[in-house]
């Protein structure tokens, strides 16, 4: 079978798109589409379900007001994406402030959480997963290998995110994707929408066999290895 015969076997065995990394603005300061647009534009390009992962860092905001901010992205895209058909999943960007620059992709809490969480963005990544995280959330290292990223952290971590495909920045892709590799952690793929341009679009996706009613179920596909990543419209066998 030649490998254009593959690759379309694939693309019919997991017909759904997903976004699994995007921020959306007022939550995430750096930021400049709504979250009305960004689901309006991933349904235009065919996607089935998007994360909302806002930065969720410790900043001179006051904690109720930020927390007030992640909360109204997430409820005003899930608002979106029942019109149009898109599924909506909670995610966070986090950052932790006595620790480095990584970033971490964590799935599988809920808004009631929100508060307990930013507690722990004072310490570190390893007492925020010893204390907080659960067998029922997943997280992931996101652009590992982007200039302020450290590595040490895999026995933490279940997967990592090695196409981040944001285009502003060179999240040396394939020296993530080796990395990941020798660690052995399942890899992600994400576009990190920051913005509502052409450039954006269609950068990255998470192919699932059927689409997730909730965080929960998609978190399953994540447990199961049975999805497939696609950069620039082409799948990664």
């Amino acid at each position: 079978m030649f490998s254009d015969d593959i690759k379309r076997v694939a693309a019919e065995r997991y017909p759904y798109k997903l976004e699994l990394h995007a921020h959306t603005s007022p939550a995430s300061s750096c930021a400049s589409i709504t979250p009305e647009e960004l689901v309006a534009v991933l349904h235009k390009n065919g996607y089935s379900g998007v994360a909302i992962t806002n930065h969720f860092y410790k900043t001179d905001i006051e904690k109720n007001e930020y927390i007030a901010k992640i909360r109204s992205d997430f409820l005003r895209a899930c608002e979106q994406g029942e019109k149009l058909g898109v599924k909506v999943y909670l995610g966070a960007e986090m950052r932790f402030k006595n620790e480095n620059g990584n970033d971490y992709l964590l799935y599988g809490f809920d808004l009631s959480q929100l508060e307990e969480m930013h507690n722990y963005l004072e310490g570190t990544f390893e007492k925020f997963v010893k204390g907080f995280k659960t067998k029922d959330m997943f997280v992931t290292q996101a652009h590992p290998f982007r200039s302020n990223a450290n590595l040490g952290y895999e026995a933490y971590l279940d997967g990592m995110e090695a196409f981040n495909a944001n285009p502003d920045h060179n999240m040396r892709i394939a020296l993530a994707m080796k990395y990941a590799k020798k660690c052995k952690k399942p890899m992600f793929a994400g576009t990190d929408y920051h913005k509502l341009q052409p450039d954006y679009e269609n950068l990255s996706a998470v192919r699932v066999p059927y689409i997730p009613e909730n965080v929960h179920e998609l978190i399953k596909i994540f447990r199961s290895n049975d999805y497939l990543c696609e950069v620039a419209g082409s799948i990664i066998i």
